[in-house]
Parts: C-alpha cells; structure tokens; sequence
C-alpha cells in the first residue's frame, strides 16, 4: 500500500491507501513557523505511524513544485523555497517519494476516483485560504512545463488601479475575492465583523444581506475567471473542491450568471458544474497515486 500525505496550511494528513479506499487516517498540526527540516521530521513521523510498512508515499503541498520535487514557494508555510522536499523525505523514510501540488493530486484523485470516470476534460478548483486549479485534459494531467498549469487564482478578474492586492503580488486577481480570506474580509467590510466562513454560510442561508452579498461576489469572480479557461479549453466540465465548497449553493446562481455573460459560444457556459466526489479525502487519495 502507498500513503498519501496532504500537506496543508494548517494541519498535515496523512493516509494509508489501499486502491480508492483510506485504511488508516491521522492527522496533526502543520506547524507553520517552524524550521522546514522539523516540520519534515514530524511529517516522516505521521507516515510511519498510518503507513504500516508503506512501498510509497505522496505528498501534496499547498505551493509550486518542479519535477525534482524542489519547492518553488509555499506562501502559507515559509522557509520552505528552495527546499527538496522530495529528497529530504527520502533521506527520512527511507522510500521513494513523490511531491505536487495540492490541486493538481485534488485533480488526480478526482480523474481516477471521482468525477473523471464520466468527464474526461475538466478543471478542479480548490476553493480554501486561496483558490488553486488542477487540469485534466483528454484523461490525463496536465502540470504544465514548469508545474504552474491552473494557478485560476491569479487570473485578473478587477483591471481597475484601485482593485485589491493578492498575496502574489498583484493586484485583481481572482483569489483576492473568492478565497476564504477574501470572503472574510469582505463581509468584515460590509457587516462591521469578521466570522468563519461556515457562520458566514449560515447567515447567507438564514437571509443575512451582507453574507449572501459575499457569497455572490464571490461567485461572479470564479464565473468571470473560469469564463476565460472556458474560452480557451472549452472543457467538459467545472469541479469544486475545498471548504467553501460545501457552501456551493449559494456560489452557482452568479458563477452561472458570470459565465453566461463571459462566453464566447454558448454551449460552453453551461458547463457542468460539479462539487467533488471525493470531498476531503481529495488530496490524500491523490497523493498517494503520484
């Protein structure tokens, strides 16, 4: 058996994997803050503990990694640019390791497990702290030459000078909107407070003006961004994974719309709109088939 690892922002799970199925689970702390060569040495620790006596292991890291496994970036785990994250788990445990992506493994597990058994051209769009993409086309995955392919996020949706900063850099970018820091601080902004993005659904749900205002606003920024992907990849189909999908009902009425208004043909803003098959359990299943 392989064991997949999801190694996220804030906390690290790691899973024993036997075909489309997780045997064993744990989870801890990512300890963000920490020297990179630690947090390493409590993710070898996390596998032997689920792992039994694993032949592989995956690894999914919310950032940019080359074919080497040498980290580009890890915006919300610093210190870590430049680390190979792939050789340095090797050295631990002892076992061949592959590194990608967040999204793109979300985007593997969804092609082999979930909703690729019926589409075989799409996009998933992870929708967390920031909002990555993973893309599959024909029935394979596309990582791009240098792992950047379906960074959605950073697609300008506000060209305006006043728009706001992203994380990266520059300013407009469609992750400013539709992340979950986005979303917070724009409900801060409307409603005077800031809450969970769970509380903030409730709200929406129970009729709150300001919640449903942000859940719409977000929704017309991934329709405008993703409108642009469908213009050039015209894919069979839109899927949405991460935390704020389980709000995605009140996301599609002005995602829809959005795209409505963006298409070039038709036919393409009526894309199927798809939440993950596989929900949580995403990013360790695809981890471990890397």
């Amino acid at each position: 058996m392989n064991v997949g690892v999801d190694f996220g922002g804030t906390r690290v799970k790691a899973g024993r994997v036997d075909g489309a199925q997780i045997v064993a689970a744990e989870s801890q702390p990512t300890g963000a803050g920490a020297p990179p060569g630690e947090v390493l040495d409590q993710i070898a620790s996390l596998v032997r503990r689920v792992g039994g006596a694993p032949s592989k292991v995956g690894v999914a890291i919310p950032g940019e990694v080359d074919a080497a496994g040498r980290c580009y970036r890890l915006p919300n785990v610093p210190g870590f640019e430049g680390v190979n994250i792939r050789q340095e788990l090797e050295r631990r445990l002892g076992l061949p390791v592959a590194v990608e992506n967040d999204s793109t493994t979300a985007a593997l597990g969804e092609l082999l497990f979930g909703h690729g058994r019926a589409h075989q051209s799409f996009l998933v769009a992870t929708l967390g702290t920031g909002v990555g993409g993973g893309l599959v086309i024909d029935g394979a995955l596309r990582r791009g030459a240098h792992g950047f392919a379906a960074e959605i996020g950073h697609l300008l949706v506000d060209s305006s000078p006043s728009a706001p900063v992203c994380v990266c850099g520059l300013r407009g970018c469609m992750e400013v909107f539709a992340g979950t820091r986005g979303l917070m601080a724009r409900y801060a902004e409307l409603a005077g407070r800031a809450a969970e993005p769970a509380a903030i659904a409730e709200l929406a749900q129970q009729g709150d003006a300001a919640a449903a205002r942000v859940f719409a606003e977000m929704g017309r920024a991934l329709g405008v961004a993703l409108g642009q992907v469908q213009k050039l990849l015209d894919l069979d189909a839109l899927v949405f994974g991460g935390g704020i999908s389980a709000s995605f009902a009140l996301i599609e009425p002005s995602l829809r719309a959005a795209l409505r208004a963006c298409a070039f043909g038709p036919p393409t803003a009526e894309v199927p709109l798809l939440v993950s098959a596989l929900g949580d359990a995403a990013g360790v299943l695809g981890a471990a088939q890397l």
